[in-house]
């Protein structure tokens, strides 16, 4: 029996050939095992926040980034409806326009936009980089997957997971029946600025004036003027009642 002997160049094309097939096994498992816990999530517990959270943080640590948000498509906006990391903030109402409003016109196209200079996070990174996919359900907007991290990385096993998940995440979407808000409520949002919409958001979480201004990137004491004029204007005591009010217009901690 004959042994055949390889040249240090032949033994290293066939070792780096070897970590390629196995790094590619290995990407190719983490992404099934992706699919499952959707799919198993999605069938025991439907679509929500529980769900769209850990959605979120298995694609942070499938795609190395640190930002993650998800937005649904309401009434012209976009709604922020979870995220993890320095992003804004759960409840916060998007304006659709520029690049938010070309990716969600009808017909939706399934393409990765990067580097776009979104307004959609609060880390004030300038080096990071950024992905959005649109979410939709027969070419039809539903909302916006975006990420954002220093090392945030795309290959074309990646890019092909996060077309498939769009379309999986828009028909849950197509199906989730979120909060009815009345007139009324509808009138109490409207009265709020954007800050204190965010401020808002944020009072089920049961944040400090400190921690509310250092997530937003404003003084404490300027977050104690916002809860107040929000306390005001919703017309209640307190900043418990101003939280039970955030929860049932749909906002959660």
């Amino acid at each position: 029996m004959s042994i055949i002997q390889l040249n240090p160049s032949e033994q290293l094309t066939s070792a780096r050939a070897l970590r390629q097939s196995l790094k590619q096994t290995q990407a190719n498992d983490a992404h099934l095992r992706l699919y499952l816990n959707l799919g198993l999530q999605l069938f025991e517990q439907g679509w929500g926040t529980a769900t769209s959270a850990s959605l979120l943080h298995a694609l942070c640590t499938l795609l190395s980034a640190q930002h993650a948000l998800l937005a649904v498509e309401n009434s012209g906006k976009l709604i922020v409806f979870n995220q993890v990391g320095q992003s804004l903030p759960i409840g916060t109402r998007i304006p659709m326009m520029g690049i938010l409003a070309s990716m969600l016109k009808n017909p939706v196209q399934l393409n990765l936009y990067e580097n776009k200079g979104t307004q959609l996070w609060t880390h004030g990174e300038t080096n990071h980089h950024e992905c959005l996919i649109p979410l939709a359900l027969g070419k039809h907007g539903k909302g916006v997957i975006a990420l954002s991290g220093k090392k945030l990385t795309l290959e074309s096993a990646e890019i092909e997971t996060l077309n498939a998940l769009a379309g999986l995440i828009g028909l849950a979407l197509s199906q989730h029946q979120g909060p009815v808000r009345s007139e009324v409520d509808q009138t109490i949002l409207e009265a709020l600025t954007p800050r204190e919409r965010e401020i808002f958001a944020l009072l089920p979480s049961g944040l400090s004036n400190n921690a509310l201004g250092a997530k937003l990137g404003i003084a404490p004491g300027t977050a104690k003027i916002h809860v107040e004029r929000i306390l005001n204007k919703l017309g209640v005591k307190d900043r418990t009642q101003a939280a039970v009010k955030a929860v049932e217009l749909g906002y959660r901690s």
